[in-house]
């Protein structure tokens, strides 16, 4: 069985007609889906916990719970570890990605969901916060100088599920092209990816990934970047960055990870060209 990352930009369409959701559910096991939602990072937990359960119930799943974690020792309940332990769809909620590294990064919730995905089967899912904290490496906070000079965002550890990889969410909307590419100059091996709200991508084996929802996909490639002098520019200075990869990817979209190519371009490209060919005759015509 593959493992399923679904990191989500934000800001979704909440119905039950949501490509994005109806995927989730779906790879999940449908109506056999075990469902388990984690709304920490938002300020209103409850309220964002009773609209993703709403939601949810409408694919008639198996079972739908909410977890809050609220203070470290709550995931390590053992009661909670269980739940984890029979999850089939597990889904962070958006509002502040810090919430989730910190309460949760480390603990026995932890350790199941990371044992769950790669050896079980459970999909894992987040929108914006929830997305962002997904892989090994993430950013947390805007510095109030502009993010194309050296230290203009903060990164830390999220939750590894994926390496080699950031997501960053309401890229579009929030137009943050710069921060990422501030991410990549940092260290080239990541894998800058911005996602823009209402769109996600289905990840399976930490490799192929498929463009889902009704935006857009970009990616910020450092393998091929010639000069980059983040390393020597004064904290605020901005910094020198050529030969950057940026790539637009919309829905139905395969995209390599591993590998930084693109698998299939899409239901929207072109068929492929028809050239009629002049053939060459010798002598007298």
């Amino acid at each position: 069985m593959a493992r399923i990352l679904i990191p989500i930009g934000g800001n979704e369409t909440r119905s039950p007609g949501s490509q994005i959701f109806r995927k989730m559910v779906e790879l999940a096991g449908g109506t056999k889906a075990r469902i388990v939602v984690v709304p920490t990072a938002s300020e209103t937990p409850s309220e964002r916990a009773r609209d993703y359960e709403e939601l949810f119930a409408e694919f008639r799943p198996a079972s739908i719970n909410t977890v809050h974690i609220a203070e470290r020792p709550d995931a390590s309940d053992p009661a909670l570890i269980k739940l984890i332990g029979e999850t089939t769809l597990f889904m962070f909620g958006g509002g502040d990605q810090l919430r989730l590294s910190s309460l949760i990064g480390g603990t026995p919730l932890h350790s199941e969901l990371l044992q769950r995905y790669r050896t079980e089967g459970c999909v894992v899912a987040g929108t914006s916060a929830g997305a962002a904290v997904i892989p090994e490496t993430m950013i947390f906070q805007n510095n109030r100088f502009q993010s194309c000079r050296k230290g203009g965002i903060e990164m830390t550890k999220g939750l590894g599920l994926i390496q080699d990889a950031i997501f960053d969410t309401h890229f579009v909307q929030r137009a943050r092209i710069s921060r990422l590419m501030h991410a990549v100059a940092t260290n080239p091996a990541l894998l800058g990816i911005g996602i823009e709200e209402d769109t996600g991508l289905c990840i399976e084996d930490e490799s192929r990934a498929t463009v889902i929802g009704t935006g857009t996909v970009i990616i910020v490639d450092g393998r091929d970047i010639e000069i980059n002098h983040i390393g020597y520019a004064k904290n605020q200075d901005p910094f020198t960055l050529t030969n950057v990869r940026y790539s637009v990817l919309t829905a139905g979209v395969v995209y390599d990870i591993a590998k930084r190519v693109v698998l299939d371009p899409g239901p929207t490209a072109p068929q492929g060209s028809i050239i009629p060919r002049i053939e060459e005759r010798s002598g007298p015509t």
